[in-house]
């Protein structure tokens, strides 16, 4: 009777905690979810923001959002009458660091898909530890190619903000004395990508880091905020 007892209890503890984490692939096994909560880890947004920017309806954004938010993987602020959604923290950063290396490892229409649309990348810095000994170089300056919004919500120690268009114009110092390294949102992001071909082209030396700041917290490396 003890025995049987403690089966069910063994049972019921297994399947509590199983259910519990199922949660999470479940709130996850959706591509605009996934989407949105790469968006997120950039820096807090509003939901017509978010469903802007992924493309999809306000209505259906707001679903996917409540879905992430009831797994605890976004967390809500409110500003007065709005509210911003943002990732909930490194834990976060890591697991979708991991669901892009694992995805990227098994299934070949991940690299399909950016030869598809980028051609053949140019080579880059692919990991935090070739990033911090680059980045030790006194020489080597930080670049971050995203929009302003996002580099005052999180950036990488000491890189400028450098969004395209400034570098387009011009408005932004550089000397060809120095080295670039070039970061934006992440792997699946093109903003850097741009940019290093942009300062190539004026003759600059110029790399992409394949690291957005989702990837360096995800890493071990901390972050900073404008002002």
């Amino acid at each position: 009777m003890a025995r049987a007892a403690e089966a069910r209890r063994k049972r019921q503890f297994k399947d509590a905690v199983y259910a519990a984490a199922a949660r999470v692939p479940a709130a996850l096994a959706n591509r605009h979810r996934l989407e949105l909560l790469d968006l997120l880890s950039q820096r807090p947004r509003a939901v017509a923001d978010v469903a802007a920017e992924a493309g999809i309806t306000i209505a259906n954004a707001s679903q996917h959002l409540q879905v992430l938010a009831r797994c605890g993987l976004v967390a809500v602020e409110r500003r007065g009458t709005y509210a911003f959604y943002r990732a909930a923290g490194p834990p976060v950063f890591r697991l979708l660091a991991e669901i892009r290396a694992i995805a990227s490892s098994i299934d070949a229409r991940v690299a399909d898909a950016e030869r598809a649309y980028l051609g053949s990348r140019e080579p880059c810095i692919p990991t935090y530890g070739e990033a911090c000994g680059a980045l030790d170089d006194p020489r080597t300056i930080l670049l971050d190619a995203r929009p302003r919004e996002e580099y005052e919500a999180a950036h990488l120690p000491g890189a400028i903000s450098a969004p395209l268009d400034a570098l387009r114009s011009g408005t932004i110092g550089l000397t060809r004395s120095r080295r670039y390294v070039v970061y934006c949102r992440g792997p699946y992001c093109v903003f850097a990508d741009d940019a290093v071909l942009l300062l190539r082209e004026r003759g600059f030396d110029a790399t992409r880091l394949a690291l957005g700041p989702a990837e360096w917290v995800a890493a071990g490396g901390e972050v900073q905020r404008a002002g």
